[in-house]
């Protein structure tokens, strides 16, 4: 029986990337977004077994609503990829409006904590799914006052990943964090802002590579960590840089 995974976030970045691989590998796919014009046009895109529900992460209704659908079309869920995340803008801390900040932790870390919480029972009756959980190197290896509040919610992240790492161990579940270094993706693009050549000169200055990694870069390294070719103790985080080069941080292993 062919595999199932959830992508939130996936019509768009990371996110698409990481659907076309799980397509290519052979995975049913269910890409999650706010946007339903986007988001049906990207599984038109993927085909056959890309399927799209309009939903927000930072919604319990919709998560539900989610989990329900991916369980009616196609009977099971092995895996799950929270994606789906905003950047929240650049300012300091002087400058960041506190509603700014409920808009950030509300979809990145009320929004992964929400999947985990309904997908969960579903991934375990496969006894051997998983869960990626997409944070990021802003927060977890380098702190950048004017991301702050982003990089707050991807340590939350972490934090959501070793927590549901130990409390399901025992019942053979995998979770894990992929965090990419500077990535070409429409995030990206919006902080770095009019300067096309912006984002290079930001990788050169922070990415071990000294080079943008690519969404596809993220998407080989979820795919290799799902299908079991990379090794990883459950609960860990791994950073992701360009050719898909991989380093852990902040070692936890969870029996």
């Amino acid at each position: 029986m062919q595999q199932v995974a959830i992508v939130t976030g996936g019509a768009t970045g990371i996110g698409q990337a990481i659907a076309q691989a799980l397509v290519n590998q052979g995975m049913n796919v269910v890409i999650a977004g706010r946007n339903q014009q986007r988001g049906e046009a990207t599984a038109k895109e993927l085909g056959d077994t890309a399927f799209f529900v309009q939903a927000d992460v930072s919604q319990e209704a919709d998560v539900q609503h989610l989990v329900a659908a991916t369980l009616e079309r196609y009977g099971r869920l092995d895996y799950l990829i929270n994606n789906a995340g905003v950047e929240g803008g650049s300012g300091g801390f002087e400058d960041t409006p506190a509603a700014l900040l409920d808009d950030v932790l509300t979809v990145n870390v009320k929004g992964v904590f929400l999947t985990m919480k309904h997908a969960i029972p579903l991934v375990l009756r496969q006894q051997g799914g998983a869960i990626i959980n997409i944070a990021s190197f802003v927060g977890t290896t380098m702190p950048i006052a004017s991301a702050a509040i982003y990089g707050a919610s991807k340590a939350a992240v972490l934090s959501l990943t070793r927590a549901a790492a130990a409390g399901y161990a025992d019942q053979h579940l995998r979770v894990y964090a992929v965090c990419p270094w500077m990535t070409e993706t429409p995030m990206a693009n919006r902080l770095s802002g009019p300067d096309p050549d912006a984002m290079a000169r930001y990788a050169a200055a922070i990415n071990p590579s000294g080079q943008l990694a690519t969404p596809a870069d993220i998407a080989q390294a979820v795919a290799d960590l799902l299908a079991g070719r990379t090794e990883l103790p459950n609960g860990e985080a791994v950073l992701v840089d360009h050719a898909s080069a991989l380093s852990r941080i902040m070692p936890m292993t969870v029996a």
